[in-house]
């Protein structure tokens, strides 16, 4: 195992098929991220929305420690922005931002809405993932706020081709990484 720490000198090595194959392994599935991507994803992206009950589950994996605020937005909000954010002619580069009207919802949080319902189009960005590819120096900031999303998504997506993976499996190699660096 790499002895390098998160925030410190660069890890030896590259996100690669590799490093996927290692760590991808190690991150821990729950059960409720499980029902997101097998069963929530899928029905929101035929709905082309998020029902309010999906929205929350999403939030609870994701973004727990501001469900409470999220708990408070109507129904109608989250179909109507989630709406416009996942209809098909909306361009890629308005998607977050649109996600972001809602409140409570940052970049993390909006990025994971997107994957849940496209994890081979999109990929979820948080600090944990930001800190790795800042570490491998592959991104400038390890903050999501001043990361770019669309700069991310396409790194995201060209490691994850190199990687010969989904970025969604990229991500969980990364998370995994990170747990691993921190004990």
């Amino acid at each position: 195992m790499n002895s390098a720490k998160l925030n410190r000198d660069a890890p030896s090595g590259t996100i690669d098929t590799a490093f996927v194959l290692k760590f991808e392994p190690l991150y821990v599935l729950t059960d409720l991220e499980s029902e997101i991507f097998s069963d929530i994803g899928p029905k929101t992206r035929t709905r082309e929305s998020y029902k309010r009950k999906h929205f929350l589950k999403v939030a609870e994996w994701k973004a727990i420690g501001v469900l409470p605020g999220l708990e408070k937005i109507s129904s109608d909000d989250i179909d109507f922005v989630t709406g416009v954010a996942l209809d098909e002619d909306t361009p890629n580069r308005f998607r977050l931002t649109l996600l972001r009207m809602l409140p409570g919802v940052g970049v993390p949080m909006a990025s994971t809405l997107l994957t849940v319902v496209n994890p081979k189009k999109f990929s979820i960005m948080d600090s944990r993932a930001l800190t790795v590819l800042h570490d491998f120096d592959l991104v400038t900031t390890d903050n999501p706020t001043q990361m770019d999303y669309q700069t991310y998504r396409k790194l995201m997506k060209s490691l994850a081709k190199g990687a010969n993976c989904a970025p969604i499996d990229l991500y969980r190699a990364l998370i995994a990484y990170s747990q691993q660096e921190r004990d």
